[in-house]
């Protein structure tokens, strides 16, 4: 039985893979949400096959887990991601990749060939829709100075300056002071390119030359004062002219410019210049990267300086409004007060929901593929189809769209009331269980509790497992009860959850997997928490985990 190795960050994705490749006959040697547990998993057990995401959790990649195998073994690797277009990965990275979304037999079927590659150097087709070999590097790849893959410090350097542009997008859409805006441009773009200098030139057309109105890392004078001809005697008179991108490797090299003094005062050698334009076309100035050693800029740095610039042409566009706007509010001089602090609350609220929609986005993107790929599973299989299957990913559609309800009624904050969440969980299952199980009792009694979303999801994945198992296994005659309970602890430092029946009992006859006891126990690991169970009339679980702060004993408790 062929061993496969999994990297996935999303438990929920990762308990559902499991599942379709056990089903299919391999075995799943471990689950690692992070580079070093894929490492310590792979010496462990030493896989055939390495199943990887690309993003994995804590900023880092899939591709650092296949730079640390030892490939002369035979390993397969099979990339399943949603990102794989936006880097150029390589055989140098794995052997294939399959792009989510996927049915479950596409991820079965590129495991078999991945697996046939790593053993025979051929793959017979048809490929499934999605999949793809991975070709060779045109070039041999390299190694940094400490030993790394340049190709992952290229792609982390492509995920840094993605991050680097969302904040950047959001700094500038609260900030109505265009000349704090292009200096902001000009220090993160110097930022991210570990370069020490950047500026930002406007073009003045009486003049017809281009001013250093903002920048980063120059002498002083530089900012405010130094002009150059808006001409192609220039890199950033070039691209203003030319209305394109301009690279220069090596100044000293191209003997068609007549550089400005304040080049050489810097020692510059290579430039990157890209156009701000207004909203009708036409450049309002040049976004220009000044770099002291020799580089060769790629496409992905010009498109990276380019969506900065766009930020700071919408900035340039709407900076008359702004001012407008300034002039009004500086005439009610009662009134600068209130002013500065709801700009100040605009400019927070604008970056809290810029990072919330980001996170939300990824979250809904996962669970849509959780429920796609567990409908899939369900209908490739005609005996499989039925009223309990349905239910089931019901049950679990219905958690995590709690979870969204309540995050949604909350203003997108980063945390959600779990105590609340719990009730309103608790609603939805007696709600859908009442017609089925009209003798079955559920009863919820929660304390107020703040968590994280991680936390809350996670906690209410658990007792949907539990309700659901209570409902399908506890009650024979379809009488009974079931309790939930949340509380806080004396010490504000920890929480317990109790779930009880006075069901059947449960007996663990070794099929947990199908029971979803596997998922429970990973899951409260996730909130570095414990679960116990206890049958020995009914059943019931305690469910103890930490809480972020001693904040969470102020609880009022309440029934449902």
């Amino acid at each position: 039985m062929l061993k496969v190795l999994i990297a996935e960050d999303d438990l929920m994705i990762a308990d559902m893979l499991e599942e379709v490749i056990t089903d299919a006959g391999f075995e799943v040697c471990g689950i690692a949400r992070n580079v070093k547990e894929g490492l310590a998993l792979a010496l462990l057990h030493k896989p055939d096959l390495a199943l990887l995401d690309l993003r994995l959790a804590r900023g880092e990649l899939g591709t650092q887990i296949a730079a640390g195998l030892d490939r002369s073994k035979g390993i397969g690797i099979l990339y399943a991601t949603g990102n794989s277009r936006q880097f150029e990965l390589t055989k140098n990275d794995g052997d294939a990749c399959l792009d989510k979304p996927f049915r479950p037999a596409d991820l079965v079927r590129g495991l078999q060939i991945v697996h046939e590659v790593s053993s025979t150097g051929k793959a017979t087709k048809p490929f499934p829709s999605g999949f793809r070999l991975l070709a060779a590097s045109a070039k041999p790849a390299k190694s940094s100075s400490n030993g790394t893959d340049t190709r992952d410090n290229d792609i982390a350097r492509l995920l840094r300056q993605q991050a680097a542009l969302a904040a950047f997008g959001s700094f500038a859409l609260g900030e109505a002071d265009l000349g704090k805006v292009l200096t902001e441009a000009a220090r993160v773009c110097a930022e991210s390119f570990g370069v020490p200098f950047c500026k930002v030139c406007r073009y003045r057309a009486d003049q017809n030359d281009l001013l250093v109105e903002a920048g980063v890392g120059w002498k002083s004078g530089v900012v405010g004062g130094v002009v150059s001809r808006a001409d192609k005697s220039s890199p950033q008179g070039r691209a203003f002219i030319t209305g394109k991108p301009v690279i220069c490797a090596d100044l000293s090299k191209d003997t068609s410019f007549s550089l400005p003094a304040f080049y050489a005062e810097h020692a510059i050698v290579s430039t990157l210049d890209v156009v701000i334009k207004k909203r009708d076309g036409q450049p309002w100035g040049v976004l220009e990267i000044d770099n002291p050693k020799r580089h060769a800029y790629d496409e992905h740095d010009i498109v990276f300086v380019t969506g900065f610039a766009n930020v700071v042409a919408e900035a340039v566009n709407t900076s008359k409004r702004n001012n407008v706007v300034q002039d009004a509010l500086n005439q009610m001089k009662d009134m600068v007060a209130d002013r500065d602090r709801l700009l100040a609350a605009q400019e927070r609220l604008l970056a809290d929901k810029s990072v919330m929609a980001q996170e939300l986005q990824h979250r809904v993107r996962n669970n849509l593929h959780l429920v796609y790929g567990m409908l899939n599973k369900l209908m490739g299989s005609a005996d499989d189809v039925n009223v309990a299957g349905i239910s089931a990913i019901a049950r679990r559609v219905m958690t995590l769209s709690k979870v969204y309800d309540h995050l949604l009624g909350t203003d997108l904050t980063r945390t959600i009331d779990f105590g609340g969440y719990l009730k309103s969980l608790c609603d939805g299952f007696r709600d859908l269980e009442t017609e089925n199980h009209q003798g079955v009792s559920l009863s919820c009694t929660a304390a107020a509790l703040m968590l994280d979303l991680d936390s809350a999801t996670a906690l209410g994945l658990v007792i949907a497992e539990l309700l659901s198992n209570s409902y399908l296994h506890a009650f024979a005659d379809d009488k009974g009860k079931i309790e939930v309970s949340l509380s806080i602890d004396s010490s504000g430092k920890a929480a317990s959850i109790k779930f009880s029946d006075n069901g059947a009992g449960f007996k663990d006859n070794g099929n947990s997997k199908r029971r979803g006891l596997a998922l429970i126990r990973r899951l409260m690991e996730q909130v570095e928490g414990t679960a116990e169970v206890h049958s020995d009339h009914g059943t019931i679980w305690d469910l103890r985990f930490p809480v972020p702060s001693p904040s969470a004993s102020d609880a009022v408790t309440g029934n449902v």
